[in-house]
């Protein structure tokens, strides 16, 4: 059943994959779903999943007169200390004033909302005080509780005054249970058109990401394959000719040569490729191929590259050839090679 915190948990899983700017006009509709399923949540059953879990998460305990907290099994962290804050926040905006003016407040942190930010001492202090706030205003949004005060019987002028102000209390809180049935009206509205519309939305965008992906994929995949069969050719055409003795025709090409890679290498990083070419750094089994040792110890460190690998798209196309050296105090390692657990 879609509600309030499936729709946060949606929220935090699109924030988290898509981390740039983009992806705002798709969080304020997340948003926005969020305020009217939470708003509809108060109203017509005075609890909400979602608060319930993020004030429980975030350790704030509020007594209550017109909404309840109730025990939730969510498991999220107190990185969502400052979703508790906007969320309060944009439903007494949308209690006291319009939907209009909760988008505005979320285009004013839009930076930071569903994007981990935990509560500081003021910030928790203000969802406190929002939650004050929201009790108030739902006690105000369910209308005006009529209280009887006795009068003397036998005197017809206070009777006449009595029935005057029971009339209009009476007219006040029936003009404003009309306006809330009509504002709950258009907040259903709102979440139908919503929830009909997100899913297609949310499909179109894949479907968009995973085309844009697979074409610049296959695009890359074989000149970065050429680029780095050229890197070894060259490397390899340099590395024999190292003699300071060696015939002065071959000087400029040799020279040329040694500076090809670093050519090669620039034009890696701006196709998106990293070379693993780094010495006296960690052991890396998931990016090093050691040639030089059967054992090697879990403090060993690369030495030498003797053929680099390549890092595409976060994945390892081509570990590292390298060699290693063992620290000085390092004892012979007794046991399996993969029972080590390298960094």
């Amino acid at each position: 059943m879609i509600n309030s915190l499936t729709t946060y948990r949606e929220a935090l899983a699109f924030a988290k994959n898509n981390p740039t700017a983009d992806a705002v006009p798709t969080l304020k509709n997340f948003y926005l779903q969020m305020m009217t399923m939470t708003f509809y949540e108060l109203t017509t059953r005075k609890t909400s999943p979602l608060l319930s879990a993020l004030c429980q998460v975030n350790q704030v305990n509020l007594p209550t007169k017109n909404f309840a907290l109730m025990p939730s099994k969510a498991s999220f962290n107190q990185l969502t200390g400052f979703d508790l804050l906007v969320i309060v926040y944009g439903l007494n905006i949308a209690l006291s004033e319009n939907l209009d003016s909760c988008m505005k407040f979320f285009d004013s942190n839009a930076e930071n909302i569903f994007r981990g930010v935990p509560l500081n001492a003021e910030l928790y202090q203000n969802v406190l005080a929002q939650l004050t706030a929201l009790d108030g205003n739902l006690g105000r949004f369910f209308g005006v509780k009529v209280i009887e005060v006795p009068v003397e019987k036998n005197s017809s002028v206070l009777e006449a005054e009595e029935k005057e102000l029971l009339l209009g209390l009476d007219t006040l809180a029936n003009n404003r249970r009309a306006d809330d049935e009509k504002i709950l009206t258009e907040i259903k509205k709102v979440q139908l058109s919503l929830q009909d519309e997100l899913p297609r939305l949310q499909e179109s965008l894949k479907k968009i990401s995973e085309i844009r992906d697979g074409v610049e994929y296959k695009m890359l995949t074989e000149p970065i394959y050429q680029l780095l069969q050229l890197y070894d050719t060259m490397s390899e055409t340099a590395g024999q000719h190292p003699q300071a003795d060696i015939q002065r025709g071959y000087e400029k090409l040799v020279r040329r040569c040694k500076n090809f890679p670093s050519y090669v290498e620039q034009s890696l990083e701006m196709l998106g490729a990293e070379l693993i070419n780094e010495t006296d750094v960690p052991l890396d089994a998931s990016r090093h191929k050691v040639v030089n040792a059967v054992r090697p110890s879990k403090d060993a460190k690369v030495s030498k590259i003797l053929s680099v690998g390549l890092i595409y798209k976060d994945q390892v196309w081509r570990k590292a050839e390298v060699e290693i050296v063992e620290p000085v105090s390092s004892q012979p390692t007794v046991g399996k090679f993969g029972s080590f657990s390298w960094r």
